[in-house]
């Protein structure tokens, strides 16, 4: 398959691109929101200095990775739902919903009590001091004990985008945003009225939200406002059904933890060139998280409409959303690609960023600039990637992934490092390597069409 060459007629490419938009559009407001409060998240804890700015960031990373393991882990929860919406059977699908909610709460445990066992080792494996480290151990272990009330609003929203409705979960989304920005302002710095917590004020800020954005999506579900009901009986495991979730999803999120993992396992290499690239590090995350919120949309309504026309059998259409999804995907990307490049060059940076000292803020626009230059590669891989979880094929992005962040930027990062000790921008531009690896393993998957002969148990 061909990836940018279409034989479809120009309007049913319009129609395509219609509906590839319409269902990424709410993803892009709620997540760009989410992805708004990150960045402004930053730079409110920037105002606490290098040290927590540091320590929490690294947090952050974990949490972070948190999430897109339980995000990924909901992937068989979308698939699965919108390939039995497809076929027609929507009481499979609040089966389907009612069971990964059972498994996503199981996951939340599990991950709190690792989590709060683990937290003082991360810090020391990382090579932290030891002040940055017990403040990133306070606010990992506020964001812990949250993490079981997260859990359930992730598998909400993706059994709610397996049916096309991404609107719900957008308001939700919006408020989640809103109050994360309240409260982060107020209990981090102490203002509104409320306490000054920082570390813990952080970690709090986003385990209050969280909960209410699990709680409005639950109330829209049990109100019958949704695609999706719950059904009143049946509220113990169905092995089949959650073999079928696990099958799917264990890749994903295995595939999320590598992508995470990999970025923790770049910090070792950029501590070694100070504090100040460090924070300059972060400072181009900030801008990644804005990035991410777009990737996702188009990840989104692959997974959805290759999911539908999977389950309907049409396979040829299914195509046509692989070639839609990754081509708008690289064109929008490369457009915010262009913003950020010229945000990080703009006085507007150093404003927003005020209580960095002037070499983090060189840092951070030599970060911001390569990470514009790669942006149109994330938008591509991350469209594949979702189209083919919608067809079943979990597998495919989680090996592309693999060699692509291990491979192509965590060992090529490390090599060039011990051997020619370069300036810390050649460093990070192993993320060139990384997405074009990616791209590269699942287009030639795509080609193969194995993903065409997958059986899964609806």
């Amino acid at each position: 398959m061909k990836l940018f060459r279409d034989a479809s007629s120009r309007f049913e490419r319009r129609t395509l691109n219609r509906d590839i938009l319409t269902l990424a559009m709410p993803v892009f407001i709620a997540q760009g929101v989410n992805g708004l409060v990150a960045f402004v998240g930053r730079v409110i804890v920037s105002r606490l200095g290098p040290q927590a700015f540091n320590a929490i960031n690294v947090g952050m990373l974990v949490f972070l990775l948190i999430v897109a393991v339980v995000a990924a882990a909901a992937v068989g929860s979308t698939t699965l739902i919108a390939q039995n919406w497809g076929s027609g059977r929507k009481g499979r699908a609040d089966e389907i919903l009612q069971q990964s909610l059972m498994v996503g709460v199981a996951i939340g445990l599990a991950i709190l009590v690792f989590g709060v066992c683990t937290r003082h080792a991360l810090f020391k494996i990382l090579g932290t001091d030891p002040a940055t480290a017990a403040l990133g151990s306070e606010y990992l272990l506020w964001l812990y004990l949250g993490v079981p009330f997260m859990v359930p609003g992730f598998f909400l929203a993706a059994g709610l985008r397996g049916t096309g409705d991404t609107r719900t979960p957008m308001y939700a989304g919006i408020v989640m945003g809103a109050l994360t920005l309240v409260l982060s302002y107020g209990l981090i710095l102490g203002k509104l009225g409320l306490p000054r917590w920082e570390a813990m004020g952080a970690a709090l800020a986003i385990d209050i939200s969280f909960l209410a954005f699990s709680g409005i999506l639950a109330l829209c579900v049990v109100a019958k406002k949704t695609n999706l009901t719950l059904p009143a009986e049946g509220w113990r495991p169905d092995l089949a059904t959650c073999r079928s979730l696990f099958r799917i999803g264990w890749p994903s999120a295995a595939e999320w933890l590598l992508i995470q993992l990999g970025v923790l396992l770049y910090i070792p290499v950029i501590v070694r060139y100070g504090p100040e690239a460090l924070a300059g590090f972060f400072a181009g995350m900030a801008v990644v998280a804005l990035a991410q919120s777009l990737t996702m949309g188009f990840q989104t309504a692959a997974n959805t409409l290759v999911g539908q026309m999977v389950g309907a059998k049409n396979y040829p259409r299914a195509e046509c959303v692989f070639r839609r999804s990754a081509l708008l995907g690289g064109l929008v990307l490369a457009a915010f690609g262009t913003i950020s490049l010229l945000f990080a060059l703009s006085p507007a940076f150093s404003f927003f960023f005020e209580d960095l000292n002037p070499g983090s803020l060189a840092y951070g626009r030599t970060h911001i600039v390569i990470l514009a230059l790669t942006m149109p590669l994330m938008g591509i891989s991350f469209s594949i990637a979702g189209g083919l979880r919608g067809a079943g094929d979990t597998v495919l992005p989680l090996l592309a992934s693999a060699i692509g962040v291990y491979g192509g930027r965590l060992v090529l990062a490390f090599a060039i490092y011990y051997l020619l000790h370069p300036p810390v921008f050649v460093i990070w531009c192993s993320m060139f390597p990384d997405l074009i690896a990616r791209i590269a393993i699942m287009a030639c998957g795509l080609r193969r069409g194995g993903w065409k002969r997958i059986e899964l148990k609806l």
